[in-house]
């Protein structure tokens, strides 16, 4: 059952894949607290290891163009346990909405509203949020590309402009630390960042692309992001060397020694609006997501009316996720990682063995004809 019918074109996934990994670009204080100043290091191991992972994803998208995972599950377990795995990506989806719905309040509170209540703020962007998902995935993805090239220009100009700042040096000494560290940070990049792309699965049958676009976009899209990714972290890190893991915000602080007169000594502002804006369209496509689920799950194609609950949802769930920021942090290092595993890595891995155990994409073949999988 196909919840929303509007269609967008395979660019548009790309930067949008893109800029859903660039607004990751605010919570590099996660691994900074792990592996300090060898953190750009574990990002790029992490690069490394997400490809198979990538490749899955992929694979799942080529092997059944027109059903997103939901429905791939349903098809793969049954209808009884596809739906018992739905009901924990629906808790999934709508937690992940929810922790990055506190972050962008906290990230906003911190740099441009420091008096505006959480909650003001939270309902702000969730009427946003809602309006587009209201009107479809066309409308919820429409600003990617631009969204997209604005964060490239911003890490652009910041390099430029911190220049004279740069020490390659801080990004050294490397293997200095044990090697669970090194093992800890990896699997919190594989797991919160990359493998949060597994909800771009919620939204194969919605994007006209054949299977060699896939693959191109897909790779393409993921690459920008993670490079982006990289080039941030590389960036705080030369620029804070041994105080880079100090800090709650290591990309602010960064931001804050660009200066260019007194007339522009608080660009960081402009640069955190920016940094918001990349956080809002990731908790957009992510209350869409927990939406057309919940809607499947309801069998229902109104998913429209469900847009607002979920949203209130997404809302008052957050503040009750943790009680203080210490604790965030702490759950980051130590639980969410491998709670996410089972979602992002397990789940869809065993779903590809038992689809071509049942050999389901040649079943699909065999009735649609001739499509190259």
């Amino acid at each position: 059952m196909k919840i929303d019918n509007s269609q967008i074109p395979g660019p548009r996934f790309m930067f949008a894949i893109a800029f859903f990994l660039q607004s990751s670009a605010l919570l590099t204080s996660f691994i900074s607290g792990v592996t300090e100043q060898e953190s750009w290091m574990t990002i790029v191991f992490a690069i490394v290891l997400s490809v198979p992972l990538l490749y899955l994803y992929r694979t799942l998208m080529v092997m059944f163009p027109d059903k997103n995972f939901l429905e791939i599950m349903d098809a793969v377990y049954g209808r009884i346990l596809g739906k018992i795995l739905g009901i924990g990506y629906a808790w999934f989806f709508i937690t992940l909405s929810a922790l990055n719905m506190h972050d962008l309040g906290d990230f906003a509170k911190i740099t441009v509203m420091t008096e505006t209540p959480h909650l003001v703020l939270a309902m702000l962007c969730i009427l946003v949020a809602v309006y587009a998902v209201r009107h479809g995935l066309r409308v919820v993805t429409q600003y990617g590309t631009l969204f997209t090239y604005i964060e490239f220009g911003i890490v652009a100009i910041t390099f430029i402009l911190l220049l004279n700042q740069l020490d390659i040096h801080h990004l050294l000494p490397i293997f200095n630390l044990p090697a669970i560290k090194y093992v800890q940070s990896t699997h919190l990049i594989l797991t919160i960042p990359f493998g949060e792309l597994v909800v771009f699965l919620m939204l194969t049958p919605c994007v006209k692309m054949n299977p060699k676009q896939a693959t191109k976009y897909w790779f393409w899209g993921v690459m920008m992001g993670m490079l982006t990714l990289l080039a941030v972290n590389v960036r705080d890190i030369a620029i804070l060397g041994k105080t880079f893991d100090m800090f709650t915000l290591p990309g602010l602080v960064t931001l804050r020694l660009v200066s260019l007169g007194q007339a522009l000594s608080r660009m960081e502002i402009l640069f955190a609006v920016a940094l918001i804006m990349l956080l809002f369209f990731k908790i957009t496509v992510l209350c869409y997501v927990s939406t057309i689920t919940v809607a499947q799950l309801f069998n229902t194609t109104a998913y429209r009316h469900l847009a607002l609950i979920m949203g209130l949802l997404i809302i008052f769930y957050g503040p009750t996720l943790y009680p203080d920021p210490v604790a965030h942090t702490l759950s980051a290092w130590e639980v969410i990682p491998f709670i996410w595993t089972i979602f992002e890595f397990l789940i869809p891995f065993l779903t590809f063995i038992l689809a071509k155990i049942r050999k389901l994409p040649q079943k699909r073949q065999a009735a649609a004809g001739s499509q190259e999988v």
